[in-house]
């Protein structure tokens, strides 16, 4: 005990006991404020506390040594413990309640998915803990969608740059932008939220490039098929094609490189009159009579070899002379006759592997038929024959060839008439086409195209000209033929 100026008496170790448990609370305010409790909750305590060391005695607050300074120590440490726990709950229910929105947000979510931030929720320990999990997941909350667009914007722009593989065009920037959205993702939520605008306007950016490329580029493509359709016909006819080869070639190597939806324009305009002078070329051809030189008539000697005969002429177009009688004995016959099976089917021999039937018979009485284009072409060819197409083609494809030079043996029907197909099964399990009995087929060389007629050379009636209507109505019915050199 003290006294001073022989006044009342002071008790010294009080006075610095409540100094000391003030400059605790002091130390424990700084660290609350560290951890997150707002200025504003400590200002009227930390008032309090300045004003108790405005004036000291002994290097004690002059209000430690009146009376009530125990009491106004007791109430700091009160109001700094409710202070604490209030702001405790306050933001731990900030944060419960953030991370709920965020689950909700990425609904739907399991429960393993959700687990590592229960458990950041689960360990932190101060309102700054608290404060800190409640901003990240509010932003984390508001980058849902933004990151869910970029992601969708990612995936259009990866899809789009498959697409542009496949068409075989550049898809610049698309690599790099993708790189740099997966880069966004690593991000924290700060920075990621920093970036979103720019990311997501480039992606869109790019989509928007990448789908004017794509459209502009697959018009090009289809340009590309057109023209090389036309120039493939032209050559056919025997047109020379090479500087429109020459130009398909340069608008390929542009379409490689091309970034623009213009860029790809120019190159299907540029096609677009390629293939529109092929097409005036083959006109011009088509408008023209040519007719094969070089080319001998033979007419057939027996009354089935209409199709040994007709290849015997396309053969000397290559100077290649093989009678009828030779090229039968090559074929083979398959001499069976013909039956009908329990389903009503009528069953005979198959005309693409052998001659069907006796060369001297009658398809009427099936006593005899013929044989189709596999036999022929493999004793032409056993004989040095050069055969430039066989089996199934159009009758304009029969015209090209013609007016390229090329002598065609064409399947038809003896009267030039279109007639319903009758076919039959051959012995081996396959259709036969077949308009027997009571309709013949015929086989013809054709020789000579014009605008509007074909040039036959009818190993039984001669040579003639018929209408390529009437042609066209005969030869619909088997639209088989081969094509000599």
């Amino acid at each position: 005990m003290a006294s001073l100026g022989g006044g009342g008496l002071f008790d010294l170790g009080s006075a610095f006991s409540l100094q000391a448990r003030a400059e605790a609370l002091q130390a424990r305010w700084s660290y609350m404020l560290d951890n997150g409790i707002p200025g504003a909750d400590l200002a009227a305590l930390m008032g309090q506390w300045r004003q108790s060391q405005a004036s000291r005695l002994m290097g004690a607050g002059a209000m430690f040594w009146l009376p009530g300074g125990a009491d106004s120590v007791a109430r700091w440490q009160e109001e700094t413990d409710a202070i604490w726990a209030r702001d405790l709950s306050r933001f731990r229910s900030d944060a419960r309640l953030s991370e709920q929105a965020l689950h909700n947000a990425l609904a739907p979510e399991t429960h393993v998915q959700r687990r590592s931030r229960l458990d950041a929720f689960a360990e932190a320990t101060t309102p700054l803990d608290f404060a800190t999990l409640r901003d990240e997941w509010t932003i984390e909350a508001r980058l849902v969608p933004v990151d869910r667009r970029i992601a969708a914007s990612v995936s259009a722009v990866s899809g789009q740059t498959q697409q542009a593989r496949k068409l075989g065009i550049r898809s610049d920037p698309a690599s790099e932008v993708i790189t740099r959205a997966g880069a966004y993702a690593t991000l924290a939520p700060l920075e990621r939220m920093a970036r979103a605008e720019l990311l997501t306007r480039t992606l869109l950016g790019l989509q928007q490039s990448l789908q004017g490329r794509i459209a502009a580029a697959t018009l090009a493509q289809q340009g590309f098929q057109r023209t090389l359709d036309e120039i493939s016909l032209a050559s056919l006819y025997g047109l020379d094609v090479a500087s429109w080869q020459a130009r398909v070639a340069a608008n390929k190597d542009l379409f490689g490189k091309a970034l623009t939806p213009a860029e790809f324009n120019s190159i299907t305009a540029d096609l677009k009159q390629v293939a529109a002078s092929a097409d005036h070329a083959i006109y011009v051809a088509l408008s023209q009579t040519h007719v094969i030189s070089g080319v001998a008539f033979i007419y057939q000697n027996h009354p089935l070899s209409c199709e040994e005969a007709a290849t015997s002429m396309a053969l000397t177009h290559q100077g290649i002379h093989l009678s009828q009688d030779q090229i039968l004995h090559e074929v083979g016959a398959d001499l069976r006759s013909m039956y009908v099976d329990g389903s009503g089917r009528v069953r005979w021999g198959n005309p693409y592997t052998t001659f069907v039937g006796n060369v001297n018979g009658s398809e009427s009485n099936y006593t005899g038929f013929g044989t189709y284009w596999p036999p022929l072409v493999r004793v032409a060819k056993a004989h040095g024959a050069r055969i430039l197409a066989y089996g199934s083609m159009s009758a304009a494809t029969i015209y090209a060839r013609v007016i390229a030079g090329h002598p065609v043996v064409a399947f038809a029907t003896w009267d030039w008439a279109w007639h319903p197909r009758r076919d039959y099964l051959s012995f081996d399990g396959q259709w036969i086409p077949w308009i027997g009995p009571v309709h013949a087929s015929h086989v013809y060389t054709v020789v000579g195209v014009g605008p509007n007629r074909v040039l036959v050379n009818d190993p039984i009636r001669g040579q003639y000209w018929i209408t390529k209507t009437a042609f066209e109505a005969g030869y619909s019915d088997f639209r088989e033929a081969i094509v000599f050199a």
